[in-house]
């Protein structure tokens, strides 16, 4: 894949923010095994079709992005974003929500408690084409790419924070690896066994596994949790 590819949306044509491979080292279960350096994800941030959108989308104080992770491993663990937490609004987190749009997807949350590598509750959230994934409040998340295949996810968020990357380089990544060998602890944390579900799209949410997520600009009044959090319940895994 070109290292810079760029997106055509609407009336854009937008080049992405590139993480690189050495980027991800401090997260990496086997960093002294990445010899070369290559881009592991590309970010398209801030999209929108037309302005009469772009206008909506800020005046709601939400952005649109997309994702691109090409298959790679680094040693024994399958490629994934850096992991990160989001800052508290109305006493929970900021939440965020995501559509696979090609290839699969391993969402690792981990809610923590009483400290950084204290993690009450890890889930696994298994995601493939159509899907979307809520990500509920006070969760941090990983993004795997568990194939060889392209994975290209959207997502809609709240655009008025900043992600907190630090407790994930601090404890060198989430609380569990996913390798070709299965899942590998992080024994920097205190963590639960991991449980496996897969995602469910809430009635509130007011789509379908076949619409394209970003529909939802026409009826941006259901994307309200994203800046408070608070007004709804999240009922959005099953268990596998």
């Amino acid at each position: 894949m070109n290292r810079t590819p760029e997106l055509k949306f609407g009336i854009l044509v937008r080049k992405p923010e590139v993480r690189m491979a050495e980027d991800l080292k401090p997260v990496l279960m086997e960093p002294d095994l990445l010899k070369e350096n290559f881009p592991a994800y590309f970010m398209y941030r801030d999209l929108y079709e037309s302005e009469e959108d772009r206008k909506k989308i800020v005046d709601n104080s939400l952005r649109y992005d997309v994702t691109v992770i090409p298959p790679a491993k680094v040693g024994r663990e399958y490629i994934k974003t850096y992991g990160h937490y989001h800052p508290k609004v109305n006493e929970v987190s900021y939440t965020e929500v995501y559509e696979v749009i090609e290839g699969r997807a391993i969402y690792l949350l981990q809610k923590r408690e009483g400290g950084d590598n204290r993690i009450v509750d890890v889930l696994a959230v298994l995601a493939e084409k159509g899907d979307k994934v809520v990500i509920p409040p006070d969760y941090g998340h990983v993004t795997i790419n568990p194939s060889d295949e392209v994975l290209k996810m959207a997502n809609w968020v709240c655009r008025d924070f900043s992600s907190i990357y630090e407790p994930y380089r601090k404890l060198r990544g989430g609380c569990y690896y996913y390798t070709d060998e299965g899942w590998v602890k992080n024994e920097n944390y205190d963590v639960p066994e991991i449980r496996i579900v897969k995602p469910v799209i809430p009635d509130w949410l007011c789509i379908s596994k076949k619409e394209n997520m970003y529909s939802l600009v026409n009826d941006i009044d259901v994307l309200k949790f994203l800046v408070d959090p608070t007004c709804v319940e999240y009922e959005v895994f099953e268990e596998i």
